[in-house]
C-alpha cells in the first residue's frame, strides 16, 4: 500500500460521516436510492451497494411512519362535478399545465385543521396553500388564489381535484372561471384519480407532520411552510427522476434543453 493512501475503514468512515450528515439536513428521511444519489451528486462516487452495506452496518435508515388518511372532503350530491380531463395521465411534463388539488387533516393543539393544497404536476411544486380550523370553500380558494398570483397560468390551465363540495361550490368554480382556468374532478369514490396529490400529502405526514407536534395554528403554518419551502427546492421525487422540483424546472428549461 502507497504512503498515505487511506485504508478502506478510513474511508468508509468518512463516507459514514457524510451519509449522517445527509441524513441531518434531510430530517432522517432518505432511503439508500437517494442517500446515494446525494453522494454522488456531492462528488463521492460511490456504488449503490456499498450505500446500502455501510448504512445497514451503522443502523442508519428512513424514520418515518405510516398511517391511514381518514376522508376530509364530501360530495354534494346537489352540485355539478366537472368531467374528468386528466384520466389518471400524470405524465405531464409542461410546467403550469395541470394543477392537481385537494384537502387533508393537521392535528393542531388537540383539534383538526385543515390544510388544502395545490401542486404543479409535471414539476410536482406545490404551487399555493393555505391553512385553516375549517375544511370550507374559502380555504381551497385561498390556496387556489395563491397558485394564480404566484404563478400566472395561461388559459386553459387544467385545475383537477375530487368532487369535494370545497370545489363543486360556486365560490370555487366562479374562481375558476375568472382566470379562464378548466376544472376537472375525478371518478366518484376513485382516489387513485388523484393519486399523485396524495402521495404528497403521504409524504408531508411521514417526513414532517408525525415528527412534530403544534401548540397553535400559526406555529403549524409556520412549519409546513418551512417544509413546503425544502420540499420544492432541495427534496428528491422520484417521479422527476431523483431530482428536486427546482431543478426540474431549471433543466426543463434550460438553453441546453431549448436548443435540443
Amino acid at each position: 500500500m502507497k504512503a498515505g493512501c487511506p485504508k478502506a475503514h478510513d474511508r468508509d468512515a468518512v463516507v459514514v460521516a457524510h451519509i449522517r450528515q445527509i441524513e441531518r439536513e434531510h430530517d432522517h428521511n432518505y432511503g439508500v436510492q437517494k442517500v446515494y444519489e446525494e453522494l454522488n451528486d456531492k462528488g463521492i462516487l460511490i456504488g449503490r451497494s456499498k450505500v446500502q452495506r455501510i448504512m445497514h452496518a451503522h443502523g442508519i435508515k428512513a424514520q418515518i411512519k405510516s398511517k391511514y388518511k381518514p376522508q376530509t372532503t364530501k360530495a354534494d350530491p346537489n352540485e355539478q362535478a366537472f368531467d374528468n380531463l386528466v384520466n389518471q395521465n400524470f405524465e405531464v411534463r409542461e410546467i403550469n399545465q395541470v394543477w392537481l388539488a385537494d384537502i387533508t387533516y393537521i392535528r393542531v393543539g388537540g383539534q383538526w385543521c385543515y390544510l388544502a393544497c395545490v401542486l404543479d404536476l409535471a414539476r410536482r411544486k406545490v404551487v399555493g396553500w393555505a391553512l385553516s380550523h375549517r375544511p370550507t370553500a374559502d380555504l381551497a380558494c385561498k390556496a387556489l388564489r395563491m397558485a394564480i398570483v404566484k404563478e400566472k397560468p395561461a388559459e386553459g390551465l387544467i385545475h383537477h381535484s375530487d368532487r369535494g363540495s370545497q370545489y363543486t361550490s360556486n365560490q370555487h368554480k366562479d374562481l375558476l372561471k375568472e382566470h379562464n382556468l378548466l376544472g376537472s374532478m375525478s371518478r366518484k369514490g376513485n382516489p387513485y384519480d388523484n393519486a399523485p396529490m396524495e402521495s404528497f400529502f403521504r409524504l408531508l405526514k411521514v417526513e414532517h407532520v408525525k415528527k412534530r407536534s403544534f401548540a397553535t395554528i400559526g406555529q403549524a403554518a409556520a412549519s409546513i411552510g418551512v417544509w413546503i419551502s425544502y420540499y420544492n427546492t432541495q427534496r428528491r421525487h422520484s417521479a422527476l427522476g431523483g431530482i428536486s422540483p427546482l431543478s426540474y424546472e431549471i433543466r426543463r428549461y434550460s438553453p441546453f434543453h431549448l436548443s435540443a
